[in-house]
């Protein structure tokens, strides 16, 4: 038993050493692309509205051996066919700016991480309104928070690919009725594939 001990402790520090030499993920700048698909909250799901298209693009900082900062562009979108909904029948967009601070190995070949942290984004959405028995457009700000688990696997020393689970929300003050606003939550979830590269 202590033989099979010290050589499981042999086994982690020799991992440790082989994954503290490795260059890949060494450099400090990370850019990731990711294409996947939205689920829109609960929110927009009693509405009608279906999964669509998702796009990200983020830049991250590497900090010392385990953490890093970052930025990224987001654009997503969904659609309702829902004539009974309050704003159903319709199709909304976003267009976000989200911050995250991230834990993960920076010089491991493959690397976990999450990140957390708050984000802006534009919204449009065009539905149809009782109030005028027309189309309705409403563009405006929407604010939350996000957070993302992944997964990265370098394919050589700067090049990676991988696959991201992300949850966001994004909170909108819509005036669905005339003199009243109503809050909904235009976020939801990612799953998403990614690629990128370091420098």
């Amino acid at each position: 038993m202590k033989r099979l001990i010290i050589l499981i402790l042999c086994f982690l520090l020799l991992a440790s050493a082989v994954q503290a030499a490795e260059p890949f993920g060494g450099k400090r700048n990370y850019m990731t692309f990711s294409l996947g698909g939205y689920w829109p909250s609960g929110d927009l799901d009693d509405e009608g509205y279906k999964a669509g298209p998702d796009f990200n693009f983020s830049y991250m900082r590497s900090i010392q051996t385990w953490f890093g900062f970052g930025a990224g562009a987001h654009t997503f979108g969904a659609g309702s066919n829902s004539t009974a909904a309050t704003i159903g029948d319709g199709d909304f967009g976003s267009l976000g700016i989200e911050m995250m601070f991230y834990v993960q190995p920076n010089h491991w070949q493959i690397q976990p991480y999450f990140g957390i942290g708050p984000a802006i984004y534009y919204n449009y959405l065009e539905f149809e309104s009782d109030r005028n028995e027309d189309r309705a457009d409403e563009s405006g700000v929407g604010l939350g928070w996000v957070f993302k688990l992944g997964l990265r696997a370098f394919l050589t020393e700067r090049f990676f690919g991988g696959m991201s689970l992300k949850g966001f929300s994004n909170y909108w003050d819509l005036e669905v009725e005339s003199g009243r606003d109503d809050t909904y939550d235009f976020g939801g979830g990612v799953l998403a594939f990614e690629v990128g590269f370091t420098f």
